[in-house]
């Protein structure tokens, strides 16, 4: 994969292609953005391009560097990742004693950190001395799709690069040449928010049966019909795990911000989930504008509070309160 064929972004490849050209990359670099828009693989680009043998300024895919770089099967660009959940001192410790040896084969060492929000704070503390003082011949690549949970110190010795989430149209183009179907290409495209990397793994199927769950919530809690099910179902842990209530919070969110914009009367161009328009409709009529924005607020509030591991029955419990005041 090489600059052309990661979607989106056009700024951030733009301004590493020039750094290439001209033989400046940072030797930190902190990639920033939503999850499932090309960080990671964005940084592999970097890093082919930094040992290529045919080109300076991006990945050949071709020669014998790039394409052991692909298969993971060359020993100067490293990648770490989290260890159950944590990146760890022994980890960065590796990073740093190998970062001091010149490159085995390539031009230049990189290490590419994922989830780097993950570092514990000795693991944070032992990476600071190689960025501050780190060899002619070594980068280091950290992406993150929460930099407030990377410690300043790390922040401020790295060139930050914020990324967007792609465009729905490009994510839908995508999705039509995998053979989706034209309705499903946009619904998807519309509800992942700009993640192609969740777009392109999802089953239609399975995020069908979920909107309907989640319409299925929104409407009983609306209605306050059955609200007392819904509260008892979510609150079991057997019911569905921390990942599918969070897919369940983004969906009800969708549909939030559709009925907002219905009582708008904005462009109904922009409806995330066009074939439920009628509902969305009737829905609207029983709720008012006001309501509906604070019930939103609270879904996105629920979804940050997921991320950041708060406990979950509290979160529902918050949301079922809110529609029985």
């Amino acid at each position: 994969m090489a600059f052309q064929n990661i979607l989106g972004n056009r700024r951030v490849k733009t301004i590493l292609s020039k750094a290439l050209q001209r033989n400046r990359v940072p030797h930190s670099l902190l990639f920033v953005g939503p999850e499932g828009v090309g960080k990671m693989e964005t940084a592999l680009v970097v890093a082919k391009a930094l040992n290529c043998l045919q080109k300076f300024d991006d990945s050949c895919e071709e020669c014998t560097s790039c394409v052991a770089i692909n298969k993971k099967n060359f020993p100067d660009v490293m990648e770490v990742s989290p260890q159950k959940d944590v990146i760890k001192i022994e980890q960065m410790r590796l990073l740093k004693s190998t970062a001091y040896l010149k490159p085995m084969v390539g031009k230049k060492r990189v290490f590419i950190i994922s989830d780097a929000e993950k570092m514990r704070e000795e693991a944070s503390n032992s990476l600071l001395k190689i960025l501050e003082e780190p060899p002619s011949f070594s980068h280091i690549f950290l992406c993150t799709n929460n930099p407030y949970l990377i410690l300043p110190t790390i922040k401020s010795r790295c060139q930050v690069l914020s990324f967007a989430p792609v465009f729905k149209e490009d994510i839908e183009k995508v999705l039509l040449e995998k053979g989706y179907e034209a309705e499903q290409a946009r619904v998807i495209s519309l509800v992942v928010r700009g993640n192609l990397k969740y777009a392109l793994n999802l089953d239609w199927e399975d995020l069908q049966e979920k909107r309907q769950k989640a319409w299925q919530v929104l409407f009983a809690l609306i209605k306050k019909e059955n609200a007392s099910v819904f509260l008892k179902e979510f609150s079991s842990s057997r019911f569905l795990g921390r990942q599918e209530i969070e897919q369940i919070f983004e969906l009800l969110s969708s549909f939030c911000r559709d009925i907002v914009l219905i009582k708008e009367e904005g462009d109904l161009s922009h409806i995330m989930n066009p074939d439920y328009g009628q509902d969305l409709r009737e829905v609207s009529g029983l709720l008012s504008l006001e309501h509906t924005l604070d019930f939103l607020r609270k879904i996105d509030y629920s979804l940050y509070a997921l991320q950041k591991n708060l406990n979950v029955n509290l979160l529902i419990s918050s949301l079922f309160s809110h529609f029985m005041e």
